[in-house]
């Protein structure tokens, strides 16, 4: 049976309220141990209960809230990564300016260039594993990673094939990448959300259910967070690329063979 329309969580059986919430609890495990993971985990299952556009109205407040509590709880690593400043003030500009480009690209398209982006860097790693970018790199490409970072965010949702490639390549030890995946996704989510309220396109009762959802998503980012401290750098490096390449597998997915 259905719960009453108007309701908080309008129009949802108990059982499809359960699946959200293991869907919420495992990204939130995966967001407190990698940094990444929360949308990538969460909305597809999500998806599949409440719709897309939906699933992603109702991800903006726990991606926005949980980025945002990492950021802080991570905030002595600031001084590990110069270029976030950079990266961020880029990322605006990118998210403004670009998503007007993107536009009019398909789905498709956008999805395999994240794909192929993806994996020319995991080839890219497999190659050279002990490839980092130097000083000077990471402070020459930080404006072209936020231009293209705030772009895909702007027109997809999707910006950590590019954000987490980028700072993997950095080689942050675990919990500074942690910070900086979370800055970079606390200002972005941050942007998109108030870019949907001042186009009137993001309705109260999504953002009522996308505030509960922040509950189950928080629950398991401290459990991820104290498993992260049993992974070596190395093990940790390992875990991102596994989740790169997933991500690029459920874009291909998703673009050439989903229904």
């Amino acid at each position: 049976m259905r719960r009453t329309r108007g309701t908080a969580l309008i129009d949802l059986s108990w059982g499809e309220l359960l699946i959200i919430v293991a869907a919420l609890a495992a990204g939130g495990l995966t967001k407190g141990l990698t940094g990444l993971g929360l949308p990538m985990v969460a909305i597809p299952i999500m998806a599949s209960s409440l719709g897309v556009e939906r699933a992603v109205l109702t991800m903006i407040m726990p991606i926005l809230v949980l980025n945002i509590w990492q950021t802080l709880t991570h905030w002595d690593c600031r001084h590990d990564v110069p270029e976030l400043s950079r990266v961020l003030l880029w990322g605006l500009p990118g998210a403004a300016v670009g998503a007007g480009v993107l536009y009019l690209a398909s789905d498709r398209i956008l999805a395999t260039i994240l794909a192929l982006w993806i994996a020319a860097y995991l080839l890219l790693r497999l190659m050279h594993p002990e490839f980092s970018l130097s000083s000077a790199a990471r402070h020459r490409y930080s404006p072209a990673v936020g231009v293209a970072a705030g772009a895909l965010q702007a027109a997809t949702g999707i910006s950590a094939p590019v954000v987490a490639s980028y700072l993997d390549a950095l080689g942050l030890r675990p919990r500074s990448y942690v910070f900086a995946v979370a800055a970079i996704f606390a200002i972005l989510a941050g942007a998109h959300g108030i870019i949907l309220l001042g186009l009137r396109a993001y309705p109260l009762e999504r953002l009522a259910e996308s505030t509960l959802a922040v509950i189950p998503a928080l629950l398991l980012v401290p459990l991820g967070t104290r498993l992260r401290a049993y992974l070596s750098p190395r093990l940790f490096g390992v875990v991102i690329r596994l989740l790169l390449l997933v991500m690029a597998v459920r874009l291909v997915y998703g673009a050439w063979l989903a229904g």
